[in-house]
């Protein structure tokens, strides 16, 4: 079984998902996955999908900045990406349709409650950003039944619309971040490297156990700079949720599911040196 696959972004060069998901074909006997980076034109994302696909693409991860373009592409969308309003998995289908799914969200919860036993019922939750990388998360996150959910951005306005879109699913509302006080067990950044640094004071971090950056670097990322200087017990970055929501995209394009163990472990052995 062949196939062709790839992740679009702007940019994409960082990206480790070539490395992990032909880690995840080499776990399976006569399956062939050919992984690719594709970095798209801010203005060209729709062209640069449809090019990839007509050249015998079978699916693609979709990252920053075009997560929300790839949710009004697609022809169908599962259950969590119609929620999102946001893709980061397309599948090309037989008859020419495209399929959108959003593995952020399950990728994040996988990997913050399975992987390090951090369970997030009843916490007070504050997510950095109102973007497409907050809105993958956002529905997954409230069926952990979080005391409370705040969103956090620049930009007030678009979190509390983003917060009014969610409120059906629980407690969920918007603060500027300048607003924001030592009330709070989680904090997750879903901001770009490109937003830092955030107006943030080191009182957020106060009552912090967990201090999560959607991000991933060889090194550690600002946040998680400040968390650690601060004493948060548990500072993860972005690349246990990026494994696990991979495996999900993988399952959905190949049929085989992977065992994310084995890769998180060699890439913990091997940081910093591919």
């Amino acid at each position: 079984m062949n196939f062709k696959l790839t992740v679009i972004g702007n940019p994409v060069l960082h990206s480790k998902s070539p490395w992990i998901h032909t880690r995840f074909a080499a776990q399976f006997s006569g399956l062939n996955v050919d992984y690719t980076k594709t970095e798209a034109p801010l203005d060209a994302f729709e062209q640069t999908v449809f090019s990839f696909r007509d050249s015998g693409g079978n699916g693609a991860n979709v990252t920053i900045p075009f997560k929300e373009q790839a949710y009004r592409l697609c022809n169908e969308l599962s259950e969590r990406a119609q929620i999102a309003k946001a893709v980061n998995t397309l599948k090309f289908m037989d008859n020419s349709s495209i399929y959108g799914e959003n593995t952020d969200g399950i990728g994040f919860i996988r990997d913050v409650q399975h992987n390090h036993d951090y369970f997030l019922k009843d916490k007070k939750i504050v997510l950095l950003g109102a973007g497409g990388a907050t809105r993958g998360l956002l529905y997954p996150l409230l069926k952990t039944k979080p005391h409370s959910v705040v969103i956090a951005n620049r930009t007030l306005t678009k979190a509390e619309h983003l917060a009014d879109e969610f409120r059906q699913y629980g407690n969920i509302t918007a603060k500027d971040f300048k607003e924001l006080k030592a009330e709070f067990d989680v904090l997750i950044d879903c901001t770009s490297f490109d937003s830092w640094p955030l107006p943030l004071t080191q009182d957020i971090f106060q009552n912090c156990t967990l201090v999560y950056d959607l991000k991933y670097s060889d090194k550690p990322t600002p946040i998680l700079l400040q968390a650690t200087n601060y004493g948060v017990k548990q500072c993860l970055d972005g690349f246990g949720m990026l494994v696990e929501q991979a495996a999900e995209s993988f399952t959905l394009w190949t049929g085989f599911k992977p065992d994310t163990a084995v890769v998180l472990h060699e890439y913990k052995a091997f940081r910093g040196t591919f």
